[in-house]
């Protein structure tokens, strides 16, 4: 056990290592007013280390590579056992940066899924992003609370959007078994958007990838002869040169792969940080800083959208360089990691049953979860109807027909998971156009619902199973009607959309820019859809 000062944390090689456990406790030592120490994880396995002195009040379980748990199962075996027989004395909060599930069956680890069983059923929980929330809501028994990565740049570098010839851009990060083909392949595909531009790629990986590194550029330069790419040994220093080196940062993910969509905002980050614009996938994480960057599907187009918008692409980074020090600064996820613990200054009272909108604590950005029900998200203002669902009480209880307690024009954001389908035909017009009322000019609203083409394909497909009530049904009969195990006319179905029908009947309401995003929550794609809309600004 290493007792730890701000000043001799240390660093690693491993980014989790030091954005989910380094950072954060040195953060938490510098607040003062409690002893943080490091414990290998080794002495875990036996109950006697927490009768040592200093007693410990509290335990974060951090982040473990998922080849590090296959390979130490029995370990890991050992390690939940002490913790289980020891949470009634001991706070543990066990940090979930990875879907161990997603990753269960591409590792063919099946102990990961296990593992984070295990976590989920007997602990709280820490995750990096809303995605990962939204994804253990169903599962967790406790609370699952998001706490970003923080950036590591020391100082934000001079934004500057203004593309070179040949066009200079930089990727980089972990590549490896898993994600080689993916990052690969929409290299390629970006690369054969550009043909008609002399494009130089300065990869930036550990030392072990450069053959890897090797073996893309051959393929990039099979479909684009007037590219150069270049391998950079991974470094904290080599990465923020390679940042400024580059005009921009390309950041390609899974995103519609189970395990990159709940990828963190930290490389995103990273970017803005070091003054550059960000070419990025459309992974959730990624779409909350979309304001901050240029986020979709091909990297080619958003490439050139930023070589002939430099004025807009200068401003989206000057932007999200003030927005993440806000959110992503060290200090300020030290805080919100004293918060979860419960050692921040003053502990939150629970939430009221109903209250009024100025007795919610002020939010950099006003959103709404509208039917949030028992999926109380962080960030968010929590609608419903009913005063609780399974124990979760809601942050404001009103009608979801006239949203009495909110101003014209005074949201950032709605969104409404699953709710849309729970309102008849003929009056869903005028709940849409309430929920515009509140949204400011610019806002967006996001409404997720089942996906009527795919539940009739289901059942089309095979008649007999996609009819019945149960499991078997979830992806057809609980789409038209929703589960009869709720037992509850307010989680009956009531019309049911297409992603066309869905759309027309927002832009019926008044939103404009109206467009289909991947689906977040519940089952996701094929199953759900998403919607997205924003109010129309002043003329």
């Amino acid at each position: 056990r290493r007792t730890l000062s701000p000043d001799n944390v240390g660093t690693a090689e491993f980014a989790s290592a030091r954005l989910r456990l380094l950072i954060p406790a040195a953060e938490l030592a510098r607040r003062g007013g409690a002893t943080v120490q490091l414990i290998p994880l080794t002495l875990l396995r036996d109950a006697r280390v927490f009768d040592a002195e200093p007693r410990l009040t509290h335990l974060v379980l951090g982040k473990m590579a998922a080849g590090f748990v296959q390979l130490n199962e029995t370990l890991f075996r050992s390690v939940l056992t002490t913790l289980n027989d020891v949470r009634e004395e001991v706070r543990v909060v066990a940090d979930l940066s990875d879907d161990y599930a997603a990753l269960a069956d591409a590792l063919g680890a099946p102990y990961l899924r296990t593992y984070q069983a295990a976590l989920l059923e007997h602990h709280d929980i820490v995750v990096p992003c809303q995605a990962m929330q939204a994804r253990f809501a169903d599962e967790a028994r406790g609370s699952v609370t998001v706490i970003e990565d923080p950036y590591e740049s020391p100082v934000a570098r001079p934004p500057r959007a203004a593309a070179s010839d040949p066009l200079r851009l930089c990727w980089f990060g972990t590549l490896g078994t898993p994600n080689v083909e993916m990052v690969a392949g929409t290299l390629e595909q970006m690369t054969r958007g550009l043909r008609d531009t002399a494009l130089q790629l300065e990869m930036v990986t550990h030392r072990a990838r450069g053959e890897m590194v090797q073996e893309l550029a051959a393929r990039l330069a099979r479909v684009h002869p007037a590219v150069q790419v270049t391998f950079t040994e991974w470094s904290l220093k080599n990465t923020w040169a390679a940042i400024e080196r580059c005009d921009f940062v390309v950041l390609p993910q899974d995103h519609a792969g189970p395990a990159g969509r709940v990828k963190s905002h930290n490389r995103l980050v990273e970017a803005i940080r070091g003054g550059r614009l960000a070419i990025a996938s459309p992974i959730p994480s990624y779409l909350e800083l979309s304001d901050f960057a240029w986020v979709g599907e091909d990297l080619a187009a958003g490439l050139r959208w930023a070589m002939g918008h430099a004025d807009e692409a200068l401003q989206r980074v000057t932007a999200g360089q003030r927005a993440i020090e806000q959110r992503f600064s060290p200090a300020a996820i030290g805080a919100k990691w004293a918060q979860a613990l419960g050692l921040a200054s003053g502990t939150p009272a629970a939430a009221p049953a109903a209250v009024t909108p100025r007795a919610v604590a002020p939010m950099a950005l006003r959103r709404l979860n509208l039917g949030c029900g028992d999926k109380i998200l962080e960030g968010y203002v929590n609608v419903d109807v009913a005063a609780s669902r399974a124990g979760r009480r809601p942050d404001v209880l009103c009608d979801l027909h006239k949203l009495e307690p909110f101003e014209t024009d005074s949201c950032d954001e709605v969104m409404a998971i699953h709710v849309v389908e729970h309102f008849y035909r003929w009056e869903v017009i005028g709940v849409l156009r309430e929920w515009l009322r509140v949204l400011k000019p610019g806002g967006r609203m996001i409404l997720e619902c089942p996906n009527l083409l795919t539940a009739c394909q289901m059942v089309l497909s095979n008649p007999q199973a996609a009819a019945g009530p149960g499991p078997e049904g979830q992806r057809s009969m609980w789409v038209l009607y929703g589960d009869p195990a709720w037992r509850d006319p307010l989680m009956c179905h009531r019309w049911n959309y297409t992603p066309d029908s869905l759309r027309a009947l927002m832009q019926e309401a008044g939103l404009v820019n109206v467009r289909q995003e991947p689906a977040q929550f519940k089952l996701r794609e094929p199953r759900d859809m998403r919607i997205v809309g924003e109010k129309p600004t002043a003329a």
